[in-house]
């Protein structure tokens, strides 16, 4: 049933058999049309998902449009962060781009599991390590590169993701129009 969380969890820590029990125990499958909601603003976001199969987006909207705060794809977690962390409302949409298969767990059974498992901590702690570069990576890209230089960056790290995200949604996220991105992509890229 949760094969593939497992699979991603040992690639950090060993999983016991106990591990695996409470794990199974406490995840549960979803399946998500596309264009689907997994979060909406106003509301608490209490789990976090393993994406399985599928394509996801945060985003928020303001009185003009919406502004698109990141992608995660298969073998990737998706939550509303701050929501998730400080269990109050927050203004963020996750929306399914793709049908998708995720693996929700919530906070407070995550909690648990993190307090019950030393192991599980430390896959928590290496995991936040590695979402943590990546964003200082992204955000070095997004303030000092040039359009071009942020999509190419794109693509080197999210390359799984890049053909399958609708232009605007791309353009929005490294903030650049959609005429250049257009553009861009129109030009041979060295990846």
């Amino acid at each position: 049933m949760i094969d593939a969380l497992i699979h991603h969890i040992e690639h950090f820590i060993e999983v016991s058999e106990t591990l695996r029990d409470r794990l199974e125990k406490i995840s549960k499958v979803y399946m998500i049309e596309k264009g689907k909601f997994l979060h909406k603003p106003h509301k608490i976001c209490d789990t976090t998902y393993f994406i399985e199969s599928g394509l996801l987006r945060v985003f928020y909207k303001t009185q003009e449009k919406e502004i698109t705060d990141s992608f995660s794809a298969e073998g990737e977690w998706i939550t509303s962060v701050y929501s998730f962390l400080k269990n109050i409302p927050d203004h963020f949409y996750i929306q399914s781009l793709e049908p998708s298969k995720l693996i929700g767990i919530k906070i407070k059974d995550l909690e648990q599991c993190f307090s019950d498992f030393a192991e599980m901590e430390r896959f928590g702690r290496q995991l936040m390590a590695v979402y943590y570069l990546q964003l200082s990576e992204e955000i070095v890209s997004l303030k000092f590169h040039s359009a071009k230089e942020k999509y190419e960056f794109f693509l080197k790290k999210s390359k799984n993701k890049a053909f399958r995200i609708p232009l605007g949604m791309l353009a929005s996220y490294i903030g650049i129009s959609q005429e250049t991105l257009s553009r861009i992509r129109a030009e041979k890229t060295p990846f």
